[in-house]
């Protein structure tokens, strides 16, 4: 999720090897500031609806205790600020700041327990219990810790040698609305100094689910959505021991099936996002 906008030139000897990975120590502060920009447009009988979604987020991340086998992240929103065109109802905006979710992981930077996801779906209900149950049922817990998980992992789990690939696969369960896949190969492509740049390109394909029990409102019932386009560029500072910068853009299309009030709707969406992300040590909103 984070990258970095140039090449870095090549500075390293043969055969040296990096570690990748994120060195998170108790009393650790820092800030990932994140923009994402989607441009997507659903087409259903024959008329075309575009849609523009613009979100800033400031996050600030407290390291409360470290361990190989359970460390412990304190992620709190500072900064929420969305601009949603031609999607009604999409702006939460303030209403996530000041949110906080606690995560505890293990030696694989894997969340295995996550606090704060009850008040975070509170604050997006804004009182609605109907409301509450329907973004229980599209943003279940378990894609919360998904995206957790991804922000603190981008290397292999061993010292990798430039030229050096691996890969992975993320799941994550949208409930009843089906699971996102996404696989993702990475590439350290050199090192200048402490920093390495590290490009990534991958596939993303939507399977929908069954719709499920949740009360929700309308179900996918088909769907055949991939990505056209999955690729970026992230940059780690070896010396900090986590990525600084992050860019990665994606593109999506396909056709979906919908199912509402009892009639079944086919749809096609078109879709692309630009996520960009920078973390540092000073707060961007007050420095």
């Amino acid at each position: 999720m984070f990258t970095a906008p140039v090449l870095l030139v090549l500075a390293a000897a043969p055969g040296d090897t990096y570690p990748l990975q994120w060195k998170l120590k108790a009393g650790d502060t820092f800030y990932n500031k994140t923009t994402v920009d989607m441009d997507q447009s659903i087409e259903v009988m024959g008329q075309k609806i575009p849609q523009k979604v613009t979100v800033k987020t400031v996050v600030r991340f407290k390291v409360k205790s470290a361990d190989p086998k359970a460390t412990v992240v304190e992620m709190t929103y500072l900064e929420n600020k969305i601009d949603a065109q031609g999607l009604p109802g999409a702006n939460v905006g303030d209403k996530l700041n000041n949110i906080t979710f606690t995560a505890t992981l293990n030696d694989k930077m894997e969340v295995t327990k996550l606090e704060g996801y009850d008040k975070f779906v509170e604050a997006l209900a804004d009182g609605d219990e109907a409301q509450k149950a329907l973004m229980k049922a599209m943003m279940p817990e378990s894609a919360i810790r998904q995206a957790f998980s991804q922000t603190f992992v981008v290397g292999p789990g061993k010292p990798v040698a430039v030229g050096e690939t691996w890969t992975r696969t993320d799941k994550v369960g949208l409930g009843p609305l089906g699971n996102v896949e996404t696989k993702s190969e990475f590439k350290l492509t050199g090192v200048k100094g402490d920093a390495a740049a590290i490009a990534v390109k991958g596939d993303l394909t939507f399977k929908a689910g069954d719709g499920g029990d949740a009360g929700l409102p309308f179900k996918i019932t088909k769907a055949d959505l991939k990505a056209d386009k999955f690729s970026g560029t992230h940059t780690f500072d070896l010396k900090a021991g986590r990525v600084a910068e992050s860019k990665v853009e994606m593109a999506m299309s396909g056709t979906m099936t919908i199912e509402a009030a009892g009639q079944k709707i086919d749809a096609k969406l078109s879709q692309k996002m630009s996520t960009t992300s920078v973390v540092t040590d000073k707060n961007p909103i007050k420095d």
